[in-house]
């Protein structure tokens, strides 16, 4: 009997320490948005946790998963959506200080990247197209206050023939404005 009360009060001294543990663990697995501005520092375009911003070594720094947003000046929502690895990533959106949506957009790998739509203060639809990694790629039409289509312009995509023509991931006409036709 006294070997088994031993046995019990060496485990409940281990759950104790366990306690504190725990509780940081699932405190830390918030899936509350952070407020990018007060909580996140910015380096190269990853956002990460580390109070020690000033580190020099990357191994002290932890990046942040989760939904974040950014505030304007006067408070009110700019920014929202989620970060992965400490990118932007997937859908987010925007909006002016006047709570007017401004815009939907995606990113990948904190890069734009996928289908964005940008509208007027008034809520009509101001441009829509594609990124492809940071770049305007593809159609994009825009629209004027009145939700007219007022320009269309293609943008330059490489091919594989462009790509056979210089460096690597370097082409100087991806990006760029190759047809536009105004209405």
């Amino acid at each position: 009997m006294v070997v088994l009360l031993d046995s019990m009060t060496e485990m409940e001294s281990e759950m104790r320490k366990l306690i504190p543990f725990l509780l940081l663990l699932i405190a830390g697995c918030s899936s509350d948005p952070v407020n990018m501005d007060e909580v996140l520092y910015e380096r190269a375009g990853q956002y990460i946790t580390n109070d020690n911003f000033h580190s020099f070594f990357f191994f002290n720094q932890k990046v942040y998963n989760g939904p974040a947003y950014n505030l304007h000046r006067n408070g009110k929502k700019k920014e929202a959506g989620e970060l992965k690895n400490g990118f932007q990533t997937g859908v987010w959106n925007a909006w002016d200080d006047k709570e007017n949506k401004w815009y939907t957009g995606s990113y990948e790998h904190g890069r734009e990247h996928g289908k964005w739509i940008g509208y007027h203060a008034n809520g009509e639809k101001k441009y829509e197209g594609n990124y492809e990694n940071g770049l305007q790629a593809g159609k994009w039409t825009y629209y004027n206050d009145k939700g007219v289509k007022n320009l269309e312009e293609s943008y330059f995509t490489c091919t594989k023939e462009c790509a056979d023509s210089h460096y690597k991931h370097t082409c100087p006409r991806e990006g760029k404005v190759g047809e536009s036709k105004k209405f």
